[in-house]
């Protein structure tokens, strides 16, 4: 069975031999039982995250016949009158018309991919209309067919359906690497740091808390070059 060999980090808890908190180890992955799952990259073309990090690591996964699927939003069948997002992204913003407007078209929206990473035909898409692409969709039976065990995780954003869909496949019993360079999440006007690696308190606190109570971060380089090496073994 071909075994992936991919340099991943995590949190482990403070101490004299690891002043950061951080954890580094390589993670053997079976070939067979993994997936890589792109969430809400549908944004067009020249998304630096999706064309320097995804793109590459896509290519990677998919020269290696690793299981490809995608995720996207599609709120044309859940956007009511009620709806209590209209409200969280709408009416307290001083969006009045959020509150009254009518319900969209029900035609399925037909997501916006960069020509770099767009599906291909065998490659499953499943439209979403929560945070989380394992609420209320095919996204776990899928798997299952499959025998999938563990995701390599890019997408958007870090801090919000990326995050809660990662979150999700945690509780459907899936081992979860989330590649940090291939997603991005803005920060705050009072939460930028430029002294920080990260460029913020969001952003590093929001891959602390992944790293300590969802699964394991790697980067794109890392994820191509293990699987480079995967395609050089006889």
């Amino acid at each position: 069975m071909a075994t992936i060999q991919l340099p991943v980090r995590w949190y482990s808890g403070y101490g004299p031999d690891n002043p950061d908190g951080n954890r580094f180890d390589d993670l053997n992955l079976s070939l067979e039982t993994t997936a890589f799952m792109i969430v809400d990259s549908d944004c067009g073309e020249g998304n630096p995250y999706v064309e320097e990090g995804i793109a590459p690591a896509l290519k990677a996964a998919r020269a290696v016949g690793m299981h490809v699927f995608f995720i996207h939003n599609d709120f044309s069948l859940c956007d009511e009158l009620g709806s209590i997002k209209r409200e969280i992204h709408g009416t307290r913003w001083g969006s009045e018309d959020a509150a009254d407007r009518p319900a969209p078209e029900r035609s399925p929206l037909q997501p916006n991919y960069s020509p770099s990473i767009q599906p291909l035909a065998h490659e499953p898409d499943f439209p979403k209309r929560e945070w989380s692409g394992f609420h209320e969709t095919h996204t776990d039976y899928h798997l299952r067919c499959h025998g999938i065990k563990t995701l390599i995780a890019v997408g958007f954003s870090q801090r919000s359906c990326l995050y809660f869909t990662c979150a999700g496949a945690v509780e459907h019993n899936y081992r979860v690497v989330m590649l940090r360079d291939c997603t991005h999440s803005a920060e705050y006007p009072d939460t930028v740091d430029d002294s920080l690696p990260e460029g913020g308190w969001l952003h590093k606190i929001m891959l602390r808390n992944f790293e300590h109570v969802v699964g394991y971060t790697s980067t794109s380089a890392e994820f191509v070059q293990a699987c480079s090496a995967l395609s050089t073994v006889p």
